[in-house]
């Protein structure tokens, strides 16, 4: 895994020169964990939080106007609570992920100045910071083997953009991504956590200098 990354850190390095289009967006994402244990148990009253992310990178166009390959970075935090009413215990988990991430845009329509579009993409996440609290007590969780791994999300989003100028438009998006499960499985043991989101998101993007295309061209 970590090969992979700096594969993709060399990539990414490499291509940024030959950028064309520059975007940001931030969010909020309604997480939940899903956990199952060896006999394929799960925790009860595991509920989702809300919380925020920030992606940014840059896009290479592929199909005129239309196709872009997307390479960036983000800041995902996810988070989860639950209680145990029969022990009366109060459970809540707080982790921040950075990403690496590569995916694509694609316009599949367009309305006058509206265009709507597909976005796939694919995220490699590694643990900044984690917390989990048991009642009144905090625990790190960084060093736990359910968390302190490289996390592996793919998502599959859809949006709408909107032109403000010739060199920047806005966009809304959607995106559901899952990731696979954080525990390495055995055959011995089965055990899974894997982090389900849902994420909205507005973002802006820029044609940087070179590129020829324009978000209000017909």
């Amino acid at each position: 895994m970590k090969r992979l990354v700096l594969i993709f850190l060399m990539g990414a390095i490499c291509q940024v020169s030959l950028a064309q289009k520059l975007y940001v967006e931030t969010g909020q994402s309604i997480t939940a964990f899903d956990y199952r244990n060896s006999a394929g148990g799960t925790l009860d009253n595991l509920l989702p939080k809300a919380k925020t992310f920030l992606s940014a990178g840059y896009g290479f166009q592929l199909w005129g106007d239309k196709g872009y390959l997307l390479l960036g970075a983000s800041l995902q935090n996810y988070g989860a609570v639950s209680s145990d009413q029969l022990l009366d215990n109060y459970y809540e988990w707080d982790v921040t992920y950075a990403g690496l991430n590569t995916g694509l845009y694609y316009q599949v329509s367009r309305i006058r100045e509206f265009r709507f579009f597909i976005k796939p993409t694919l995220s490699l996440e590694y643990l900044l910071r984690g917390t989990q609290t048991l009642n009144n007590q905090v625990f790190s969780l960084s060093g736990e083997d359910e968390f302190d791994n490289i996390l592996l999300v793919p998502r599959v989003g859809a949006g709408v953009q909107y032109p403000i100028s010739r060199k920047a438009a806005l966009s809304l998006t959607y995106a559901f991504g899952r990731s696979f499960s954080l525990v390495n499985n055995t055959p011995e043991d089965s055990e899974q956590l894997n982090i389900t989101m849902h994420q909205i998101s507005i973002g802006i993007s820029i044609v940087l200098p070179g590129c020829n295309c324009a978000f209000n061209s017909y």
